[in-house]
């Protein structure tokens, strides 16, 4: 009798586990595509022949890298697998991009995706814990994980300002 019931409950654990690990692998196939979305305070326009999105008024974009906010964004878009997909963000006005833990700040700021860059111009700032970067443009390469600040001309300045505590 006891080997009866030491082996149902051997069982009920090995359906326990299958259960939990279906469960596991349910929320990380939900979860694997990152939700991407666009929101505006004055106006959004879906034009679905040129597959784009035209925000107006305290935009917010977000995809799996970053989230942006501005106060116009126009954002074209493809479909795979019954879903919108981000190609190319273009940013205008009052642009901030949360990076990590960086933020980017411009005028005007162009996404794309085949490439994975951002690029912002017009008084820009990067900032992060420990440093502030300003320019006139910056590349940022987020898969390479490189930035590059230029300055307006010749007669203008790039310039970085370090935290005190960055040693620390």
């Amino acid at each position: 009798m006891k080997v009866r019931y030491f082996f149902l409950e051997q069982l009920n654990l090995l359906l326990m586990n299958k259960f939990i690990y279906l469960l596991v692998l349910l929320f990380l196939k939900f979860n694997a595509y990152s939700e991407s979305y666009v929101k505006a305070d004055d106006s959004l326009i879906w034009d679905s022949n040129d597959q784009s999105y035209t925000a107006r008024g305290d935009v917010e974009f977000k995809n799996d890298q970053f989230i942006a906010f501005s106060d116009k964004m126009i954002a074209k878009y493809i479909e795979e697998n019954n879903e919108e997909v981000f190609t190319i963000v273009e940013l205008f006005e009052n642009v901030v991009i949360e990076f990590k833990d960086e933020v980017f700040k411009g005028n005007y700021a162009i996404y794309t995706r085949d490439n994975n860059i951002i690029k912002l111009i017009g008084n820009v700032s990067i900032k992060s814990p420990t440093r502030l970067l300003t320019g006139y443009e910056l590349i940022a390469d987020i898969d390479n994980n490189k930035r590059i600040l230029n300055s307006a001309d010749n007669d203008s300045l790039v310039e970085v300002l370090l935290d005190d505590n960055a040693n620390n």
